[in-house]
């Protein structure tokens, strides 16, 4: 469940985040990390010199354990070369376990695909193409039902951007449900906003 900051918790976190974990205080309101991150991101809330050598010190370790600037690889010019484990190695031209033959059919994103010589392509798609052949770049299929189940030609469609951002406009809903989406911008922007000042 989404938690607001309130006034104390606002006070909390600039008193403290210079000096404690923001795991710690997390724990304390019961909110996620990444809230506190952000919260303290947006109040310009930074940890202290002393935290950061106190907390931070495998930060250090890190850049000394980096490749210094023009360090020579062991291996630099030995292309190919064969150090164990060459018989469990794929042998040129064999196909993983579990590669799917030619016209095996999943779902995608709600969308049949099915598998060719040329990998996945979606099944709508392919139905079009063996009715009409290739598809003119710009353009795209759609369902005139908008049943991305029913994969029949009849149901396809050859549409360009335009004509499909013109029947998906917001516009074209009913009035009704025009003001419904109204309503829920303004609630979002009130919550939105109590939430940045920390007040309900």
């Amino acid at each position: 469940m989404r938690k607001y900051w309130t006034k104390e918790m606002l006070e909390y976190i600039k008193s403290n985040y210079a000096n404690e974990s923001s795991q710690s205080i997390a724990d304390r309101f019961d909110i996620k990390l990444n809230a506190v991150y952000n919260k303290a991101f947006v109040l310009g809330l930074k940890k202290s010199t002393e935290y950061i050598e106190k907390h931070c010190r495998n930060l250090e370790r890190s850049v000394r354990n980096e490749f210094a600037k023009g360090h020579k690889p062991w291996n630099k010019g030995q292309k190919g070369l064969q150090i164990g484990g060459v018989q469990t190695q794929f042998k040129k031209g064999r196909l993983p376990h579990n590669t799917k033959p030619i016209g095996y059919r999943s779902m995608r994103d709600g969308y049949w695909v099915e598998r060719t010589e040329k990998g996945f392509e979606f099944v709508h798609v392919l139905i079009w193409k063996q009715h009409y052949g290739d598809i003119p770049k710009g353009l795209f299929i759609v369902f005139k039902d908008r049943n991305q189940q029913n994969l029949v030609i009849e149901n396809l469609e050859l549409i360009d951007r335009a004509e499909n951002m013109r029947r998906n406009s917001v516009q074209n809903l009913p009035k009704e449900i025009l003001e419904v989406i109204h309503i829920k911008k303004s609630i979002t922007r009130k919550i939105n906003q109590i939430e940045k000042n920390g007040t309900k």
